[in-house]
């Protein structure tokens, strides 16, 4: 069977309508939390993300996970990639958009689906302190922490893939004063700046405040690879007593890259071509600008119940212009890419660029939360209502520019895009929805969890004039039970349904039916050492279905299942005053089990074996050291399992000095990523064998952090 990305070009040159999903999603945006916490704590007790309310991790009945800002800072973390690769279940994909936009795995599952078809740039999706956006560059450097929800979260955030959501937390506000000041540089033109400040705008401390301004630039061990980011996010925040809080909060993103388009596969392993090549050479750098707009506001209207509303507002300008390296030839010039005898030339295209693209979401969010006394029975409880619409906009371009030999390749004299024959693209989606929500605390060390949702959408991806939107309705359940059964330990289980891609329409107009999923999960959890040492086991079979089949396309039918079936532990916490760790492992079974061509292949990037280990060791009040393992298994490299990528263990490393300066703290910390320079590839892209990711070799890099 051919890659699903020649027939799709195939039906942009036909006229036939394809659709996808274009989505964003619900929690509190940027708010107002008022704390004060060491930046070296690994202990992590309570998060939101998997329930919506103030819930401890231990009485949530689901595998939840979080990455603190200590380790992100031991381990100078530049990309979201870098961070989740201490959660066990989540990997890494193929990106289209340079390292600030990753495309992420969890339970064997891409963020974004690879079954349903439409545009595959700007299509990597991740949440922003709940929000969920695609195609909008991550700031890293502030950061405050990273949260992984395992498993179908379609319950609270709408219509998201089946294995999880991955949601960056930016740094709080605080009502001391603050100034942080933050300089790093390293390897390869690495060279990120940091400044923030932060506190009470007046005496009483009911005006809050907050700003942060950030420049990466990362030139790469790669061939024509960079990346530039420049941030600024600004709160302003009115809390006026305990019960009330009102915050505005502000946002600027500017990118500018060349994407890292990887090697390709030879045979059923990856090239062995020199550790820089690299083939996307095009003229210009793409770019995208983003700039947002939250009001986030709440108040206790009784001791018993709380009001939340949040409006985002959010506005990104691209510019897509990459030089896409493909063996397979469409036929479009006169140069050829003939591979019958063995890899030898690939054809270079610009695929489905927008040069001038828009990007709309706006958000309106209200929730109702309170607890209530029934008996024996404790109810917190959780009414939502929820609209949001997002729309890309912009002509699209498909033109073949040349082929190059790939293992001596002319590179550097790429031609720039013809923009002479556009594609017009219908690219939106919308829902509003319902949400209710039922924590029961039984007694006897029982509680649950019954929640219900239902969302009626719309979305549309389509090349053809006057297609309609599909409109669908869903209404999915959550089911889970916590049992208590000894002080500190929990055990678990949950079943949970979920809502994901669009799959358009078939030849006929016919709306086909969306990608759907459901699992049922079972764990332990506990809590040691004084609720310093946290470790969650969970086991989980999880089962796609209605994913689409391209075997005959132009017919597209929604036949298709996938199961991924797995044990994960996770464990992080403060062993000793000296001794800081986080760890995990997944076992991990990943297959197509209905597919007329792919039926009983693994699903690409999901390694069997995979696990992480990070130790930071305190010699005393100001020399630290930290080290880490982090390991895959090997994987299968596309659907059609056609080559494989070999598994790998990475060794890093950190070695940090802390000062005192001026009343503030300092620290100078020096990182080494990859210590015995291994070579190994992060991941490759599911639909062809052309886009393996390549792990970037021995990094050195030093940071200097002053804190105020």
């Amino acid at each position: 069977m051919k890659h699903r990305l020649k027939p799709l070009a195939a039906a942009i040159a036909l006229g036939l309508p394809m659709c996808v999903h274009a989505q964003t999603s619900d929690r509190a945006l940027p708010t107002v939390v008022v704390r004060e916490k060491a930046f070296d704590a690994y202990d992590v007790t309570r998060t939101p993300a998997a329930t919506k309310t103030d819930t401890p991790i231990l009485l949530t009945p689901q595998s939840v996970q979080v990455v603190p800002r200590a380790v992100l800072n031991e381990q100078n973390v530049l990309t979201l990639t870098d961070a989740v690769r201490n959660v066990a279940g989540v990997g890494a994909d193929f990106g289209f958009n340079g390292s600030a936009q990753p495309l992420l795995i969890l339970r064997g599952f891409q963020t974004t689906s690879m079954t349903a078809s439409g545009s595959m740039s700007g299509m990597s999706s991740y949440y922003i302190n709940g929000v969920k956006v695609q195609g909008v560059p991550l700031n890293m450097a502030n950061v405050e922490a990273v949260e992984v929800v395992k498993g179908p979260a379609s319950v609270l955030y709408g219509r998201s893939e089946p294995g999880g959501l991955v949601n960056v937390v930016p740094r709080a506000l605080t009502a001391a004063p603050y100034l942080g000041l933050e300089q790093t540089v390293g390897q390869y033109g690495l060279s990120r700046s940091l400044v923030e400040g932060g506190g009470a705008l007046n005496g009483d401390q009911t005006l809050l405040g907050r700003v942060s301004v950030s420049y990466e630039r990362n030139d790469s061990s790669r061939d024509f690879v960079k990346n530039r980011l420049g941030s600024f996010s600004g709160t302003l925040a009115w809390v006026p007593d305990t019960d009330t809080r009102v915050a505005l909060t502000l946002d600027h993103g500017a990118q500018t890259y060349r994407n890292d388009f990887g090697i390709p596969a030879d045979g059923d392993r990856p090239a062995r071509l020199p550790a820089s090549r690299q083939y996307n050479d095009s003229p210009e750098l793409s770019k995208i600008s983003s700039n947002s707009v939250l009001l986030d506001a709440q108040t206790r209207l009784s001791p018993n119940w709380t009001i939340k509303g949040r409006v985002v507002s959010l506005r990104s300008d691209t510019r897509e212009v990459d030089v896409w390296p493909y063996r397979e030839n469409y036929g479009l010039n006169t140069e050829t890419c003939n591979n019958a005898a063995g890899l030898s030339r690939l054809c270079r295209y610009y695929f489905y660029v927008r040069p001038d693209g828009r990007l709309k979401l706006d958000q309106a969010t209200v929730d109702l939360v309170g607890e209530v006394q029934l008996g024996a029975t404790t109810h917190k409880l959780l009414a939502e209502v929820d609209h949001y619409r997002t729309k890309k906009t912009g002509d699209v371009y498909f033109t073949q520019i040349n082929s190059v030999d790939v293992f001596n390749p002319s590179l550097g004299g790429a031609p720039a895009l013809d923009t002479s024959v556009p594609l017009s693209v219908d690219d939106h989606n919308q829902w509003t929805s319902l949400t209710l929500q039922d924590q029961i605390a039984f007694g006897g060390g029982w509680h649950g969890v019954f929640a219900l949702r239902h969302d009626r959408t719309e979305a549309i991806y389509s090349m053809v004039p006057g297609t309609e939107p599909n409109k669908q309705s869903f209404t999915t359940p959550r089911i889970g039970a916590v049992w208590a059964f000894a002080p500190n330990q929990t055990l678990f289980a949950q079943y949970q349904d979920s809502v994901a891609a669009n799959n358009g329409r078939d030849l006929t107009g016919k709306a086909l039916e969306a990608e759907r999923a459901r699992q049922i999960e079972f764990g332990w959890k506990q809590t040691a050492l004084d609720g310093r040492f946290n470790t969650t086991l969970a086991v989980f079979e999880l089962e796609k279905r209605n994913r689409a089949d391209y075997s005959l396309f132009p017919l597209v039918t929604t036949i298709g299942k996938a199961r991924s079936r797995g044990l994960e532990v996770d464990a992080i916490g403060q062993v000793s005053p000296q001794l800081a760790v986080m760890a995990s492992y997944t076992y991990l079974d990943a297959k197509v089990t209905q597919d007329p061509f792919y039926k009983g292949t693994r699903l690409a990037n999901a390694a069997r074996h995979a696990g992480s280990l990070w130790g930071r060791w305190k010699f005393d009040e100001q020399w630290a050291a930290g080290v880490g393992l982090f390991a895959q298994g090997q994987r299968q490299g596309d659907n059609a399992n056609s080559f494989q990528l070999p598994g790998y263990a990475r060794v890093d490393a950190m070695l940090s000095y802390g000062f005192r300066t001026g009343g503030g703290k300092g620290s100078l910390q020096f990182n080494l990523k990859n210590v015995f320079d291994k070579v190994h590839y992060t991941g490759s892209h599911p639909l062809v064998k052309d886009w393996i990711q390549v792990g970037a070799p021995r990094t050195a890099s030093l940071t200097l952090r002053l804190d105020y």
